[in-house]
């Protein structure tokens, strides 16, 4: 409204100002509101209006634009000092900043100095406070201790002067060793009596009548074929009951009593009229040893000639009442049965002494062995054939052993589902009551278990390894630097890994009782106790290494037991047969360099792709192991599996002459049955029968007198287990087993089969002599096998008749025409039966 008053001129000075009004904004825009804005817009439109009322109304053009550039200059050196201003106001601001951050550090130092000396003396306080409830607590305990040690004291003092007339009916250990001893004799008295009086005592019965007052008897052998019923009533007045109290006053008046009772029978003036005269002498029965052995044969006499009685006549015999049983069984009324009881108490016995005889033979022939290291072939020859004699006798005695515990059960994860983890209790659970429910455990003599010790430990598996799986609970051994060695695992427990899962309340316990177990019953097929033995422990052993549990194994059991039976028993050579479907490679590292331990594995392989991965043909030994370390290590995966056909190849071509040959003295297996057929791929997939595992078991017992082990390891199959465990114990009994069928024994091994076995007879080809001859019939099937080796057999009977043949034909011409002696070097040259002849 005001341009058209102010006229052109006013006009261009408001245009003017309004460029520098735009420049000033520019340059001030980011420091003032937009309030501060209209202010200056205001004030130069008034400074306009003020600036154009005060020049004339016609000014000349000329004169304006020199007013106007001396305006221009005031306006810029105003903005110049506002911009130093401004400058100085922010580099003050920036000083105060950086001295507001010096300030906040320093109070921040010094604050945490002040909370570590608060911290460090309420630490010191917990401390001082702990160590004076402990010493509490000591004082407490030692407080408690004497107390009871007065008590004790006061005990023993009120004992020591109670007055003889009020002693108690508590028997001190003298007391009832005396009151045992007389209980015992007592019992054998009774036995010794009953026999007498089943021998009536009218002398028409006798065939010799003795006129002697004294309490003599006929010969033992004059009595007739009449026999008085088994036993009657007894006369209470013949004894006195035994008091119920055990006291020593008691004692001493039973055996006044006893004494008085023995001396009115031994005298003819004092005996009773209705008591019966027992004059047979009493005959000592050393078929038992015992009152209960001599009174059951007593029984038996009598009980099978009672028929032969007549009815008046037992009318006439004297009534007795039964002897008080000392065990809770009933006594059998026929003769039959007793005569069988009888017969399987001396059976008993006599296995009992050959057992002793053959256990002390066998430690004689250990040590001799050990003190005679080097003897002739002579002499080996003949200490196998009497070994072989031994063994075959020993073996008609001795039964198999086996091992179960069920606190082994209790190793499992804390999460409780057994469907995650193939490891689990139900799977020895499973075999022993498939091993009752066949009846092939009343078989067998169960052993108990035990838990190894940490020494025994440690002859496999380092000190550190063994002090964090062996001891519990782990906390309080160890420091807290090894919970890092624990997981968790994703169904919410405990392990070592994904698969191997630790119990921190069981697990140590568990482990350490399937060692021992697997060493007690190794000990006594060892030292001739057992014939052989199946040891149903878990969980696994033969994956851990000397500091590495891993393949739900913690300790090597078996490489335990074969360690320990060469530190104590002195074996010489031991055999450790692994037919899981997993390289044992905690065993083979155990015995990698010992050419006294020969370990023999039969696994999937599949170039190494395979759980654990080791276990390569290759792999031989080191130093003085060499080529006692056999791994048949099958590849080619699954297609096909392997089965029947390929394992019985591989024992014919490679585990059975190379254990013969090296004939060991005791054979150890690590019984895995996860190649059997019925387990997924990952956890194995091979196809091998429960069948065929039972006559490989067969197999073994061939080797070291029959003195064979077989220790559980793999197999998580429920049914497959069971049914190999069947299979195997049977062999082990001696059941005939059934036969292979007709395809197996046609059928070659695949491929892969004969491919891998191949790689590892040309492996050990030098260090074994029997690989050479086995050699090119890996491809073959097994009854193949059979033919050739019954032709060879065949061919070699008939060139050795020839020469036999021959040689005989020159011994007669030699000795016919009498030309030709028989030297000493000759005589050498001809068979034995015809340097005899």
């Amino acid at each position: 409204q005001t341009l058209p008053i102010l006229g052109s001129g006013a006009v261009r000075l408001l245009q003017t100002d309004r460029h520098a009004l735009d420049e000033y904004k520019e340059q001030k825009l980011c420091f003032h509101a937009d309030g501060c804005q209209s202010k200056i817009l205001c004030f130069c439109l008034v400074s306009a209006v003020e600036l154009s009322s005060a020049l004339p109304v016609r000014v000349p053009p000329a004169a304006i634009p020199m007013d106007l550039r001396v305006e221009q200059m005031q306006t810029l050196d105003s903005s110049r000092r506002e911009q130093q201003e401004m400058l100085a106001l922010k580099h003050k601001q920036q000083l105060q900043r950086q001295i507001l951050i010096a300030e906040f550090q320093r109070k921040h130092e010094q604050l945490s100095r002040q909370h570590e000396a608060q911290l460090q003396e309420h630490m010191k306080q917990e401390l001082l406070a702990l160590k004076h409830q402990q010493e509490l607590l000591e004082h407490q305990r030692k407080m408690e201790q004497e107390l009871e040690k007065q008590q004790r004291e006061q005990k023993l003092q009120l004992l020591k002067n109670k007055e003889r007339g009020q002693e108690s009916a508590v028997a001190s250990t003298e007391v009832k060793m005396r009151l045992q001893e007389f209980v015992l004799n007592k019992k054998k008295a009774l036995a010794q009596r009953s026999l007498n009086h089943c021998i009536s005592n009218n002398p028409r019965y006798w065939k010799t009548q003795h006129s002697s007052l004294d309490q003599s008897s006929p010969p033992q052998t004059a009595v007739s074929t009449y026999n008085p019923p088994a036993m009657g009533v007894y006369d209470s007045k013949d004894d006195f009951p035994l008091r119920k109290t055990a006291s020593e006053p008691n004692l001493k008046l039973r055996s006044r009593l006893k004494q008085k009772v023995s001396e009115r029978r031994s005298s003819p003036l004092l005996r009773r009229k209705d008591s019966p005269i027992s004059t047979l002498k009493k005959r000592s029965l050393d078929m038992a040893g015992d009152a209960q052995d001599a009174l059951t044969c007593a029984c038996v006499t009598v009980s099978t000639q009672t028929n032969s009685l007549g009815a008046g006549s037992l009318q006439q015999l004297r009534q007795h009442r039964t002897l008080g049983r000392t065990q809770s069984a009933p006594l059998p009324q026929s003769g039959q049965v007793l005569q069988q009881l009888v017969v399987q108490q001396q059976h008993q016995q006599f296995l009992e002494k050959h057992k002793q005889h053959f256990q002390q033979l066998h430690i004689n022939k250990v040590r001799h062995q050990s003190s005679h290291p080097t003897m002739t072939d002579e002499t080996v020859v003949i200490t196998s054939c009497s070994r072989e004699r031994l063994s075959a006798l020993q073996l008609k005695f001795l039964s198999l052993g086996l091992v179960y515990d069920s606190l082994m059960q209790k190793h499992q994860c804390m999460c409780g589902n057994t469907n995650t983890h193939p490891e689990h209790a139900g799977r020895i659970q499973s075999i022993w009551s498939r091993l009752q429910e066949t009846g092939l455990r009343s078989q067998c003599e169960c052993i108990r278990g035990r838990k190894a010790t940490l020494e025994e430990l440690q002859t496999v598996h380092s000190e550190a390894h063994v002090m964090l799986y062996g001891t519990n609970p782990l906390r309080q051994k160890l420091d807290s630097s090894v919970i890092s060695m624990f997981v968790r695992l994703p169904c919410g427990g405990i392990g070592v890994d994904s698969d191997t899962v630790w119990n921190e309340v069981h697990s140590s316990s568990a482990v350490r009782l399937a060692v021992g177990s697997v060493v007690e019953l190794v000990f006594k097929v060892a030292s001739g106790e057992l014939k052989n033995g199946f040891a149903v422990v878990r969980p696994p052993g033969h994956h851990a290494e000397e500091s590495t549990p891993m393949g739900f194994c913690y300790f090597n059991s078996v490489a335990i037991a074969a360690k320990l039976l060469q530190q104590r028993l002195n074996v010489g050579k031991i055999l450790i047969v692994d037919w899981d479907v997993h390289h044992g490679n905690g065993t083979q590292q155990a015995f990698y360099d010992d050419p006294r331990v020969l370990y023999v594995s039969l696994h999937r392989y599949d170039d190494g792709n395979f759980f654990p991965g080791s276990g390569a043909p290759e792999e031989l030994g080191s130093g003085p192991g060499v080529g006692f370390n056999v791994n048949v290590a099958f590849t080619g995966g699954l297609d096909p599996p392997m089965g029947d056909a390929e394992y019985l190849t591989a024992f014919r071509t490679v585990v059975m002459p190379i254990a013969s040959e090296f004939a060991p003295d005791l054979v150890l297996v690590s019984a895995g049955f996860d190649a059997v057929e019925g387990h997924p791929p990952p956890l194995g997939g091979y196809k091998l029968t429960s069948r065929c595992l039972g006559h490989l078991t067969k197999q073994l017992m061939g080797l070291a007198g029959g003195r064979v082990v077989l220790a559980l390891e793999g197999g998580h199959d429920l049914r497959a287990i069971c049914d190999a465990s069947e299979a195997c114990v049977s062999a082990l009994l001696g059941i005939e087993l059934e036969p292979l069928s007709a395809d197996v024994l046609k059928q070659r091994p695949n491929e892969n089969a004969v491919s891998s076995i191949e790689k590892v007879l040309e492996n050990h080809s030098q260090y074994w002599r029997c690989v050479q001859r086995v050699a090119s019939s890996a491809g073959l099937s097994l009854l193949e096998a059979q033919r050739g080796d019954s032709e060879e057999n065949e061919t070699v009977t008939a060139m050795a008749s020839l020469s036999v043949a021959a040689l005989e034909k020159r011994y007669i011409r030699c000795c016919a025409c009498a030309t030709e002696r028989i030297t000493p070097r000759d005589d050498s040259f001809f068979p034995s039966h015809i340097r005899d002849l």
